[in-house]
């Protein structure tokens, strides 16, 4: 029961985030790729998602660049070898920040903690070391466009590192939980 409810929260909130249709349809396939592919919680993904697909309507992401900022933040993650606590802190704590337009404070703070990686990817995507990252978000420089641009020029940096990886049980085990949720939903 917990799971059909996970499923359908999970695709009502999807639906929201991009309307009906052929992009809802590619959307919610898509995010269930993502979480495949990355081997990250289904319900992590969509929330991430679906954060990011809203907070971007502000400056005109459209759902294909909110997916792809999505999976190279679920890259970094995993790259970053972080909880899952900590994974599912970064995550939310960046949503927020695109959210509220700038990456700063407690948002930032998270990312550095808890997803070094996503904090190198954007540094580099910026051309600027972690430090100075600190220092721009600190001054409240950082605004959500320019984070969500560093991130899209990362993207196939993240993908290469990621594709290093070598398969781990967790990961298999979220990916046939994945599974399983797929099934349980669409029964």
């Amino acid at each position: 029961g917990q799971t059909a409810d996970a499923y359908s929260n999970l695709s009502a909130r999807i639906k929201i985030a991009t309307g009906d249709g052929a992009a809802f349809d590619t959307a919610f396939k898509s995010v269930f790729d993502i979480a495949q592919r990355t081997g990250t919680a289904v319900e992590d993904v969509g929330s991430l998602f679906t954060k990011l697909a809203q907070a971007g309507k502000q400056f005109n992401l459209s759902s294909a660049a909110a997916l792809q900022v999505t999976e190279s933040i679920a890259q970094a993650a995993q790259l970053s070898g972080a909880s899952v606590e900590s994974t599912t802190a970064a995550y939310t704590q960046f949503a927020q920040a695109i959210s509220s337009g700038v990456l700063a404070g407690d948002e930032l703070r998270s990312v550095l903690e808890n997803s070094p990686r996503l904090a190198l990817a954007l540094a580099d995507g910026l051309g600027i070391t972690t430090g100075k990252l600190r220092e721009l978000g600190a001054a409240g420089a950082l605004t959500a466009t320019q984070v969500i641009g560093a991130l899209q020029g990362q993207s196939a940096a993240l993908q290469k590192e990621f594709e290093q990886l070598p398969p781990t049980i967790g990961r298999a085990i979220t990916s046939l939980w994945n599974n399983w949720t797929a099934y349980v939903g669409q029964v």
